[in-house]
């Protein structure tokens, strides 16, 4: 930045070459060297806030220009939160929604000679006390200090020490309700220091996921894990800062004090047994085969444990009705398992974790500590040789120990919960076992008519029957259904045609827009229209628009020569898809070439063949932007959604989604002329030239 001196040198020397504007600068000096003052301390400002959001330290702005032996420190200081990352190339991040900002100091070992850039000076090497005070865990040097490791740890030979911050320290002590003053004494936490050193140097170079080491206490192990976000941890408590080389060893620095419950021998189910807290959800996963996994697994799990007072928010018949159902109460069980060690403290964004039965949880950091689904995860961590447990606040329903209504309610589909309701329903549906029903989005119940919308919400039976035409019987996942699988509704047994689209799934005249909600009894797909089952025959349909009277006579010409098309057309439970060209789109071809298509039943065949697809394929189907190459019965056709338009090959759809017996149908503005090829052609020899489609 330009000093003071600079800017007015700058001037003098312009009032000397430029005499022509001497007099107007000395008249306006007062106020011009007031303009430039205020430049001056704006720019000032800008670079101490810049130099502080970027690089705190020593206003420089990148990590290249920083100097040797300077390393990164990521740092939000409204949740105290700083890492150590001991690289000078560093990128700040969110940590639980809060924005770090990088500040540069020296590396490990190294500290800043007045007069040369970066850091230079080389510290001299300190026992294991020393370096533990250097490192600001002054409380955990006072404790070392007063105990019977104090000369071991001065003077021995080369140990690992983990040592907990002050803040981590004292956090402990309230925890545990210990006073302050008895770190005088540190004989009385023998253990406790024991279970923070190792007996010999292991550097940070050294660990890998799921490494464990003894510790000094006898029987106990350290659990060492790192994470793909650069965090590693001991015990699950986050290693803040590693690698502080001492003269007999080497001090890493964590933010959490390493209790002694991971013992080699401890069960992790019998650890908790012992507690108190959790009768419910032991006795429960005792009466499982869970229990025995996990007793007899040789990965560490993660178990999120709820007290018994998180089981009491169920409501108590519900709860009665999961633990008397073992297939329930194995699901809840399960739903509170991961077959991995989750370190909850690293967690510094949303994060999925899949359970024992390939559910998924999702777990992140909230405003009032971490969290998982929607239970708060506590303040307090068990640790054994198979694993660890978190304690909950609340129990993790998953969804198939919920009802139909439950998992109904929590899509939000109140519309549709409500017509439930009007028609009293609810009591059935939770007793109904083994079906699928396919629920309306709110906005597809708010496209019906007021007057519709009203009558539902009003008349017991218009409700009933909307809502059993919704239904069917038998349990129908996505990863299981086929193209026009047909399935059949609850009461009345009207059929539904099941499609398969790329990346997506029908049935009838809707997408599945939400898949596979699983409850107790049976399963709930969202989908994106009210089920509108086909009452009428597309030849019917056609007839009575009454501008189709062409292709109505075309499909008569051809009934001997392809009575399967004919058939298809007319038969009921059918699933094909009818691109029909209007009378208008046919008159476009001219008298005579329409005359003639009609007349040549070989062309008119092919013709019709390439306006059936095998499939249903509802508009909605064809994302914007895309080209999909859809094969007909006759040559592949292209078809594209661009600006609220779908065309096909060159014809464009004038009306969709026309549901019939035979499938479904759109009218198109165009003929499909077979010899109109979407890819180009190629020449086949066989005997004589032809051309065909590519």
């Amino acid at each position: 930045m330009m000093a003071m001196s600079d800017y007015m040198q700058t001037n003098i020397e312009f009032t000397v070459d430029r005499t022509d504007v001497q007099y107007y600068l000395i008249r306006n000096e007062n106020m011009f060297n007031e303009i430039i003052m205020k430049i001056f301390v704006s720019l000032m400002v800008f670079d101490v806030i810049y130099a502080y959001q970027r690089n705190p330290w020593w206003n420089i702005e990148n990590s290249q220009r920083q100097g040797p032996n300077v390393c990164a420190v990521e740092v939000n200081d409204d949740i105290n939160y700083a890492y150590y990352t001991e690289n000078k190339q560093w990128y700040p991040r969110k940590i639980c929604g809060k924005p770090t900002f990088i500040k540069y100091e020296c590396c490990t070992g190294y500290y800043k000679v007045a007069g040369h850039p970066g850091c230079t000076g080389v510290k001299p090497l300190i026992n294991l006390v020393e370096t533990t005070r250097r490192v600001g865990a002054m409380k955990f040097a006072k404790l070392i200090e007063t105990s019977n490791f104090a000369k071991e740890l001065i003077s021995g030979p080369p140990l690992t020490l983990f040592v907990p911050s002050d803040e981590a320290l004292e956090h402990y002590l309230n925890v545990k309700g210990i006073h302050q003053e008895s770190l005088h004494d540190g004989n009385r936490y023998i253990n406790l220091i024991a279970n923070h050193i190792i007996d010999r140097r292991v550097l940070s170079n050294q660990w890998q996921a799921n490494l464990l080491i003894p510790s000094r206490l006898q029987g106990n192990v350290l659990r060492i894990n790192k994470f793909p976000s650069g965090m590693e941890t001991v015990n699950c408590h986050r290693i803040i800062r590693k690698d502080q080389i001492a003269s007999n060893g080497v001090v890493h620095v964590i933010d959490g004090v390493l209790d002694l419950a991971l013992s080699e021998n401890s069960d992790i189910i019998e650890l908790v047994s012992r507690d108190g807290r959790f009768e419910i959800f032991i006795k429960a996963l005792e009466s499982t085969n869970l229990g025995k996994r996990i007793r007899y697994s040789n990965t560490p799990c993660t178990i999120f444990a709820p007290t018994d007072e998180a089981f009491h928010h169920i409501p108590r018949k519900q709860l009665t009705d999961i633990l008397e159902n073992p297939i329930a109460l194995n699901a809840l069980i399960a739903q509170h398992i991961v077959t991995h060690p989750v370190c909850v403290p690293n967690i510094i964004s949303e994060y999925h974790a899949s359970t024992i039965e390939q559910q998924e949880l999702k777990l992140n950091c909230g405003p009032h500590g971490p969290i998982v689904n929607n239970a708060n995860i506590k303040n307090e961590m068990y640790h054994g040789k198979n694993g660890l447990l978190y304690v909950l606040d609340r129990v993790l329903l998953p969804d198939r120990v919920k009802t139909i209504l439950d998992v109904i309610k929590e899509e939000r589909l109140l519309t549709f919960l409500e017509i439930i309701k009007t028609a009293k329903l609810e009591e059935s549906l939770r007793h109904l076992k083994h079906f699928t029903i396919f629920a309306p989005s709110e906005t597809a119940m708010h496209s019906l008519s007021n007057q519709k919308l009203i009558e539902l919400q009003r008349n017991q039976k218009s409700a009933r029957n909307f809502v059993l035409n919704h239904i069917v019987t038998g349990i129908y996942f996505t990863d299981e259904i086929s193209s026009n699988q047909i399935v059949r509704t609850l009461e009345m047994g009207v059929p539904l045609r099941f499609q398969v689209y790329r990346y997506n799934f029908g049935i009838e005249n809707a997408l599945i827009i939400k898949a596979n909600r699983e409850c107790s009894n049976g399963v709930l797909h969202v989908i994106s229209h009210i089920l509108h089952p086909a009452e009428e025959s597309l030849d019917y349909i056609l007839k009575k628009e009454g501008n189709f009277s062409i292709w109505l006579d075309a499909m008569e010409r051809i009934k001997n020569i392809q009575p399967q098309i004919y058939d298809q057309f007319k038969q009921a439970n059918s699933t094909c898809t009818y691109f029909v060209p209007s009378d208008e789109a046919f008159k476009q071809l001219g008298s005579v070439k329409l005359q003639k298509l009609l007349d040549d039943r070989n062309y008119l065949t092919k013709t019709l063949q390439n306006h059936i697809v095998d499939n249903m394929l509802l508009a909605e189907s064809f994302m914007p932007d895309l080209q999909y190459t859809v094969r007909t019965k006759g040559n592949p056709i292209n078809i594209i959604r661009k600006n609220n338009k779908i065309l096909v090959n060159d014809a464009t759809l004038v009306k969709s989604d026309i549901l019939n017996k035979a499938g479904i149908a759109h009218e198109i503005n165009s003929v499909l002329l077979p010899d109109q090829c979407p890819h180009g052609y190629k020449r086949t020899y066989d005997g004589i030239a032809k051309k065909m489609c590519l």
